[in-house]
């Protein structure tokens, strides 16, 4: 991810009201991860595994904040079961951006298959989602996912691509 996609991202965050992000520290993300870390408007938590990530937004939103979590996929296949048992059973909303890897430019072997299984996971979880293809686009999409996983009280994704994160 470049400077110019980690501003991008953080002022849609910053204009869609979120006030609390966990983050995993990941290559792909660094510069919005540190973006974030630098934003005076925000509380970051850095977190040591994806799913604790689940309960320590949950409880940011049950103490009044908007949190999002920044993640690749590799990191939300991880939290299905704490989203689950946290955010659909108990109406939690969270705003997800999760970082896509895999598609047919993937360079990694080892990436190939987390992008084969994102999107069915998402689906399957019944997890509303749009992919973001262009940076130009990102903040509306997120801005929009923020209203509906307030208004619905479950979780919403946005998932990057490629050209938001390298």
């Amino acid at each position: 991810m470049d400077a110019l996609a980690a501003k991008t991202i953080l002022e849609g965050l910053k204009e869609a009201g979120i006030d609390f992000v966990a983050t995993l520290p990941e290559a792909n993300l660094q510069p919005l991860i540190s973006a974030v870390d630098a934003e005076q408007s925000m509380i970051h938590v850095p977190l040591a595994r994806e799913e604790e990530g689940i309960g320590v937004c949950t409880g940011a939103y049950l103490a009044g904040k908007k949190p999002a979590m920044v993640m690749m996929d590799a990191g939300f296949l991880t939290c299905c079961n704490a989203l689950v048992t946290l955010n659909y059973l108990s109406g939690i909303p969270l705003l997800m951006l999760v970082g896509y890897s895999g598609g047919i430019s993937e360079k990694y072997w080892m990436h190939t298959q987390l992008g084969v299984y994102t999107e069915p996971v998402l689906k399957a979880m019944d997890v509303v989602y749009e992919v973001a293809t262009k940076l130009s686009d990102v903040k509306s999409q997120i801005q929009d996912a923020q209203t509906w996983t307030s208004i619905s009280k479950r979780p919403v994704a946005v998932v990057l691509n490629k050209e938001c994160l390298r």
